[in-house]
């Protein structure tokens, strides 16, 4: 009778774990982390009919874009942790356009998933200006979501 019993609540007790695990990521989808998306190379649209052109460009004189570098630089700086990074730019909430300036330092730009510019600026080292980019970005994200509440 015994062993029943404590088969009966092993059993209850396991059938208990998916309903705890769903409720569990339930909360999380409501904290997820933004995605930022690197652009990663040049390009223009000329595509609405308005007839305005987006250029986006993340190389320098012709030079490969350090979207590797800058990738790492998300991935490892205490300042972006918040974040989730991506290579779809479709499931991204930033875009992070950043320019080697040569000598005079890296520029960069954040836009939202409107294409809105919410942030930009530049720095001497490649790790400043995503570091900068990312406290941009977790500020508008955080004013969103506050806006959304």
């Amino acid at each position: 009778m015994k062993r029943m019993l404590l088969y009966l609540a092993v059993v209850l007790g396991l059938a208990g774990i998916p309903f705890g695990l769903a409720q569990s990521t339930g909360t999380q989808a409501s904290a997820r982390r933004p995605v930022v998306y690197v652009m990663p190379n040049a390009s223009a649209n000329p595509g609405s009919t308005d007839g305005s052109q987006v250029v986006v460009d993340s190389a320098h004189n012709g030079k490969e874009p350090q979207v590797a570098m800058i990738y790492q630089e998300l991935q490892h700086r205490k300042e972006c942790q918040g974040f989730s990074e991506n290579m779809i730019k479709e499931k991204a909430d930033y875009f992070l356009l950043l320019q080697h300036g040569g000598g005079r330092g890296n520029r960069w730009a954040v836009s939202n998933k409107s294409g809105e510019v919410v942030a930009s600026g530049q720095s001497l080292q490649l790790g400043n200006s995503v570091k900068d980019a990312c406290v941009a970005m977790m500020k508008n994200w955080q004013g969103s979501m506050a806006g959304a509440n």
